[in-house]
């Protein structure tokens, strides 16, 4: 989300009464959600310009895709990125249509937590992932 843009519609701005809230505003409310772990900056390196909000942080997405890898018996079985984002096996899943970027985070957790390992492919879709108990 680029702050500049989100400055200029809802619910950031209001124009029935024209009112909108300042970017320098919206940056320290950012600033506070990346401390708190709901956010990450995705600028240009300490621009503070755009940044990625998460509806749950990419530790609780993690855990959500190791119980589900864990129940499904896939431990130890290498999946891509396009398997577990968009794949017939995790229909109905809360994480089934995560975007990438956030699905990333949670694997990049599960990888610092030894959970799992990430093999790079040409894109993030091809990414692959393997899980460890």
């Amino acid at each position: 989300m680029s702050l500049a843009e989100a400055v200029t519609e809802p619910p950031f701005a209001n124009r029935q009464i024209h009112r909108a809230l300042r970017v320098d505003v919206l940056r320290e409310i950012v600033d506070e959600l990346v401390k708190q772990g709901h956010a990450v900056w995705t600028g240009a390196k300490n621009s503070k310009d755009s940044c990625l909000l998460f509806w749950r942080k990419p530790e609780v997405w993690a855990g959500m895709i190791h119980q589900w890898a864990n129940d499904r018996g896939m431990m130890n079985t290498v999946l891509t990125l396009f398997e577990l984002a968009s794949g017939d096996d995790t229909v109905g899943q809360e994480f089934h249509g995560l975007d990438s970027a956030t699905l990333r985070k949670a694997l990049d957790v599960l990888q610092s937590q030894g959970k799992a390992q990430l093999f790079v492919g040409t894109s993030d879709e091809d990414l692959g992932v393997k899980f460890f108990t």
